[in-house]
């Protein structure tokens, strides 16, 4: 029987955390002394009831490096170890999408940056999915290079790629992303009370329906007839998708199980077998990119996300830096979804929340297509929130967002943060603009931006006592105004009282 064991994530080409403490776990027979050896380093450890934990002093970037764990009858060697820079990439499918299917992938074919490393933890739900499916492709680390980068995730590759870039050092991903997914799923149950509560309660409503004798066996054929389709993510949708009579009995089907206990979908799920594995192995950060699937309940989503922070950092023991994207522009596939809500909500969720911040996404969306082809401006956008608020660098890293308004006669002057050298337009004039004066919508308004203050002008809003102005307040819109570094304006209602 084996008896020294390290969790599947320990493997050759692996990047671990430089300048922190580095956490090496796995099994072992009980009382045995365990020896963990990397850059010159060596602690000892010794494995309690089968299982065995150790950190490593923080060491500094490096690769080409050796790893040896070993006991007196045993020995891992993991080669190829780098030590850089490591985070986690959580999320559904906009983060779980492929570089293979980004619009940009052609050229991405030509570099080569092998200390550009993405590991995907295995898609597991529940115990025995292992024997019933196909993971030969996947828990393995790869690569940016060649046909290896077509596994990354595409905004997890731009983001790793800019760092390294920048800060010049081996750079880690960990993709832990199911598309679909609620942020509840990868959450501990004690997180989801008071508010959060409807949440369990509608797994357990779903499941009480569910026969659990053959739910298991409806829920593998449902999961390999998923496995079998192949979608082609690069290509867009034009229009609206029009569900053939086979979609909507699998679609049918589908709803029936979501919640099911062996779906990734249901609430806990996700963290208990996913998420949990996977700490503590050391990260700085996570990139996040979620919040499709909690639509529905946008009223919470800021709640919700709080409680799964507040879930991970207890988990890591580490107050880890959250990077959230905001939700793109998007209005329908098969029906009619609203995200504005839920932008709000991330926005919100910057200042109600310590080290959470925000990359704007409202120009990269597509009216009918969920999954925005080009990934590059989202992950380096990322990648500038890192670079400025983790690593430090004085660079212009967040979108311009509304800070106060004045009136100046017949023209409302909204003047906005993070304007750098000055706001700018792409296109002839602001899009995506609303104003109402004293209750009443106005069609005739005109508007510019001069450094880093909008302008609205109108004879009405001379005499008016209240100015409502909102921008991008729809589910797909035109995010047209940005900062002097391209960053797209946040989408924002201010409403200015005499």
């Amino acid at each position: 029987m084996e008896n020294l064991h390290l969790p599947q994530i320990f493997q050759s080409g692996m990047t671990l955390q430089r300048r922190a403490p580095v956490c090496i776990w796995g099994r072992a027979q009980s009382e045995a002394r365990v020896t963990i050896r990397l850059a010159g380093n060596t602690v000892h450890t010794v494995a309690s009831e089968g299982a065995f934990s150790a950190y490593l002093p923080p060491m500094e970037a490096g690769s080409g490096l050796t790893l040896t764990v070993s006991t007196d009858k045993e020995t891992i060697t993991i080669d190829d170890v780098a030590l850089g820079e490591v985070w986690l990439a959580g999320g559904q499918s906009n983060m779980e999408y492929l570089l293979r299917d980004d619009a940009e992938v052609a050229g991405e074919m030509q570099v080569n940056l092998p200390e550009v490393r993405c590991y995907e933890v295995p898609k597991v739900v529940y115990p025995g999915q292992e024997n019933d499916r196909d993971y030969s492709a996947v828990g393995v680390w790869r690569r940016a290079r060649g046909e290896e980068a077509k596994y990354f995730t595409a905004v997890g590759y731009y983001f790793a790629k800019k760092l390294h870039a920048e800060l010049n050092v081996p750079i880690g991903i960990i993709n832990l992303t199911w598309g679909g997914t609620s942020a509840s799923a990868y959450m501990r149950e004690d997180y989801l009370t008071g508010a959060l509560k409807p949440y369990l309660d509608r797994a357990a409503e779903a499941q009480a329906k569910l026969d659990p004798v053959s739910e298991l066996e409806r829920y593998r054929k449902l999961q390999k007839h998923l496995d079998d389709l192949h979608f082609d993510n690069s290509v867009s949708n034009l229009a609206p998708m029009q569900p053939d009579p086979s979609m909507m009995a699998f679609m049918a089907e589908m709803g029936e199980l979501f919640l099911s206990r062996y779906s990734p979908f249901r609430p806990c799920g996700l963290y208990e077998t996913m998420l949990k594995p996977t700490s503590p192995y050391t990260i700085s950060g996570v990139i996040w990119y979620q919040g499709e699937s909690d639509a529905a309940y946008a009223d919470t989503y800021e709640l919700l996300m709080q409680r799964m922070i507040a879930c991970w950092r207890t988990l890591w023991k580490a107050e880890l830096p959250f990077l959230i994207v905001q939700l793109a522009s998007f209005e329908e596939m098969m029906e009619r979804l609203d995200f504005v809500p839920i932008r709000a909500a991330q926005e919100r969720l910057t200042k109600s929340c310590g080290k959470v911040w925000l990359a704007c996404a409202m120009d990269a969306g597509m009216r009918y297509d969920i999954h925005p082809k080009h990934k590059r401006p989202i992950g380096e956008r990322l990648a500038l929130q890192a670079l400025s608020k983790v690593y430090g660098r004085a660079i212009l890293a967040d979108s311009p967002a509304l800070e106060g308004a004045k009136r100046e006669g017949d023209t409302l002057v909204l003047h906005f943060a993070h304007a750098g050298e000055g706001l700018a337009l792409r296109g002839e004039t602001p899009e995506t603009l609303e104003l109402i004066v004293d209750g009443v919508e106005q069609n005739a308004f005109s508007a510019s931006v001069d450094g880093n203050e909008l302008r609205i002008t109108s004879p009405e809003i001379a005499d008016a006592k209240t100015v409502t102005l909102a921008f991008c307040q729809h589910p797909f819109c035109i995010d047209n105004i940005c900062n002097c570094a391209g960053l797209p304006m946040l989408p924002f209602v201010y409403t200015w009282n005499a």
